[in-house]
């Protein structure tokens, strides 16, 4: 899955469609506006398709020779169109966002939410984990998978995905090389110091 992010929103996705990614993922939602316009950006530009994304000679499908063709047709169809869900106008409008055909998951924000409503870092506040539990269950009744991301920080994440699971989530997002690294080092790399001491 390729993240978005808003400038340049189209190049990119497109661009990044045409290298063989088969999943965007939209950052920076804020409007339903926002969110009709990324699923035309990935939706073929044909008269059932409605989309913008036109004929390319790149690798949506085989060896660049099967630019426009009906099977690049049926893979542009088939892209995974993720929106992240971190603003609060997309938020104000969640349930007429999700409702939205074309979409087929959405990821919660917490960084981006925790800013938007002047709690900058704080992405464990009641308020952003009340408003991620309300977005879950929102594109739950709307029949779209809920993405979470997944915060190896936290004491008992292990216990935090099961009551993802039980909520009813089944796509999780898993932290950057960074964060794994780090938390390895901050744990297990003490471990050693004093095993090595």
């Amino acid at each position: 899955m390729m993240k978005v992010d808003q400038n340049c929103r189209v190049f990119i996705a497109q661009r990044a469609l045409g290298a063989g990614i088969q999943n965007i993922l939209f950052a920076d939602i804020r409007s339903i506006e926002d969110a009709k316009e990324c699923i035309r950006i990935v939706k073929p530009d044909t008269p059932s398709g409605k989309g913008i994304n036109g004929c390319h000679m790149r690798r949506n499908v085989g060896y660049v020779i099967e630019d426009g063709s009906a099977a690049y047709v049926k893979a542009m169809e088939e892209v995974v169109i993720t929106l992240m869900i971190e603003k609060k106008g997309a938020l104000d409008n969640l349930e007429e966002i999700l409702s939205i055909e074309g979409i087929d998951m959405m990821q919660f924000g917490p960084g981006d939410y925790s800013l938007s409503i002047d709690l900058p870092g704080q992405t464990f506040h009641p308020k952003v984990k009340e408003t991620e539990l309300r977005t879950i269950k929102t594109a739950l009744k709307f029949g779209v998978r809920p993405r979470i991301e997944l915060d190896v920080s936290v004491q008992d994440y292990k216990e935090e995905i099961k009551k993802y699971i039980d909520l009813g989530v089944r796509d999780f997002h898993l932290p950057s090389d960074l964060s794994i690294l780090f938390q390895w080092f901050k744990k297990d790399g003490e471990e050693l110091k004093k095993e090595l001491s």
